[in-house]
């Protein structure tokens, strides 16, 4: 064999094995094309199905949470109505005796609280305030404690919601 033809019989070899390279892969390759079907393509060891499960499952908790909290908005929106409402001290503290229970509790210690006006805005020079006469440390710690503590409803509720956990025995008239 002579020397071109040597070299000529060469070359085809190499277009062989490099047209062979590049059709099926390798080191040297110049495309890799990937053929996507079930579970061959992984990320962080997991494949798209469970992906797309995570992300579903996760998009479903939100939606939960959004409308659990729009409810909840609604529901601080109709209470928050309520208690800015015009009031009414015979109005909030069955409110409050409907709601938590205890009316006769709730009657008797307004009433001496008050000294018997039942007056929502009263007020006594060691800084208790309002229709309970509650400090104003005592009427934070309620879930009351956004409303004003000279709201009649505020102030009936939060000494509902003391009595009801057993915290009564914070009055010197309880």
């Amino acid at each position: 064999m002579s020397r071109p033809a040597a070299i000529l019989l060469l070359a085809a070899f190499a277009l062989v094995a490099l047209f062979a390279v590049v059709a099926y892969g390798g080191p040297f390759a110049l495309s890799r094309e990937r053929t996507v079907g079930y579970g061959q393509i992984r990320f962080k060891g997991a494949g798209p199905e469970r992906w797309a499960m995570r992300y579903r499952r996760a998009r479903a908790e939100l939606v939960a949470t959004r409308r659990r909290l729009r409810l909840e908005r609604h529901r601080l929106f109709v209470e928050r109505r309520v208690l800015l409402h015009d009031p009414t001290v015979v109005e909030a503290i069955g409110l409050a005796a409907a709601t938590y229970g205890g009316g006769s509790t709730l009657w008797r210690v307004a009433g001496c609280e008050t000294g018997g006006t039942f007056n929502p805005r009263a007020y006594n020079s060691s800084g208790a305030s309002g229709l309970f006469q509650f400090m104003p440390s005592t009427f934070a710690s309620t879930p009351y404690a956004a409303f004003s503590i000279w709201s009649p409803y505020a102030s009936a509720m939060a000494a509902g919601f003391m009595f009801a956990h057993g915290r009564g025995g914070e009055w010197a008239c309880g």
